[in-house]
């Protein structure tokens, strides 16, 4: 996706980041992307780095238009706990979901109310800049909101969906502080 990025709209891309998981194939030669390597399919240490490393990169070029290219895998790449839940949290009720069995509407559901960045919440910290997002779905009939558990999108789920999806697949985790995301 970068390199059709960078091949079709060279002189207008200032700066490149791409966030892959370990072991995935990337040999772009330019000096304006920067690569950076997270956890998949649970989030790790270096998720929280890309992160903010994202938000950093989306509250810089707030005046200027901000190109997200996101494809299916990308939830577990940027992790940005909301205030009240700890990077633990987020990686075990994610371990739980993931071993629940519970579908992945479902799991990137309550990762959205779970973070600052997914949700909505990389392009709310990009204003007053415009967003322009690629998407592109690994699931069959994936709605936009579940790409990447919906980092530039807005999501027409509630706190209460949240809730209830862990109640239903992870009920340990039920009493987690959950965060409202950018609506429609």
């Amino acid at each position: 996706m970068a390199r059709g990025a960078l091949s079709a709209w060279s002189a207008r891309i200032d700066h490149t980041l791409i966030v892959l998981p370990d072991g995935t194939p990337c040999e772009e030669g330019d000096a304006r992307v920067e690569l950076l390597r997270a956890g998949h399919p649970l989030p790790d240490a270096r998720s929280v780095a890309a992160a903010s490393r994202v938000f950093s990169l989306a509250c810089e070029g707030a005046r200027d238009l901000l190109v997200v290219l996101v494809s299916g895998g990308a939830s577990s790449l940027l992790c940005a706990p909301i205030e009240g839940v700890t990077f633990q949290d987020k990686l075990e009720v994610t371990r739980a979901l993931l071993r629940s069995g519970a579908p992945i509407e479902d799991i990137n559901l309550v990762r959205r109310h779970l973070s600052r960045v997914k949700g909505g919440g990389l392009a709310r910290a990009a204003v007053p800049g415009r967003v322009l997002a690629l998407l592109a779905s690994d699931v069959m009939g994936g709605q936009a909101q579940d790409i990447g558990s919906g980092p530039t999108v807005t999501d027409p789920t509630t706190v209460s969906d949240a809730r209830v999806a862990l109640e239903r697949w992870a009920p340990s985790f039920a009493r987690l502080p959950l965060q409202e995301t950018l609506k429609p």
